[in-house]
């Protein structure tokens, strides 16, 4: 009996393992100073408490509008680094980010442009059950912008450009 609950165990960690490896938890994550032409993102603000079923709600309306093609654009979530937000509450803004000028917002949604010319990029090439938290790659982010004397503005961007990469920009604040 004890040999068998080894070999079992044995078998669970190589597996692990091998998954891990499999959906790209070795992967690094790639984070540089990228040039960009500004955000323009259809979607729909939500403020409130972070374990809402409404986030998870607007978000697969968001992936849908994408799959469907109804919205030609990149899913996307605003992440703003609220200092008036009270413990365990979040400030989003789901929707797409649209890849071209010509696109039709649903009803209700609105639209959110933000003006950037640079931004701190990170990306990673991973299934997002391993990818880092979003804290820990945006405290990496931050790290790189303070060591170049770079300005961030006061949210993030995480666009999921596929199943397996993920973009988070920090955009910087454009020096007149």
């Amino acid at each position: 009996m004890k040999k068998f609950v080894i070999i079992a165990l044995g078998v669970l960690l190589i597996g692990g393992a091998a998954s891990y490896i499999y959906f790209g938890g070795l992967n690094s994550v790639d984070i540089s100073v990228a040039n960009v032409e500004g955000y323009t993102i259809g979607g729909r603000l939500y403020q409130g408490k972070s374990k809402s079923k409404v986030i998870e709600d607007y978000f697969f309306e968001a992936k849908e509008l994408t799959q469907s093609k109804t919205l030609d654009g990149i899913l996307t979530i605003v992440h703003y680094n609220d200092t008036t937000l009270v413990k365990g509450e979040t400030k989003l803004f789901i929707g797409v980010t649209f890849s071209s000028e010509d696109f039709t917002l649903p009803d209700d949604y609105q639209l959110l442009t933000i003006a950037a010319t640079k931004s701190v990029r990170a990306r990673v090439e991973a299934h997002n059950v391993v990818v880092p938290t979003a804290s820990t790659i945006e405290k990496r982010m931050a790290e790189l912008a303070r060591k170049e004397g770079l300005k961030t503005q006061g949210f993030t961007i995480e666009k999921y450009v596929s199943t397996t990469i993920l973009e988070i920009d920090y955009p910087l604040v454009n020096k007149n």
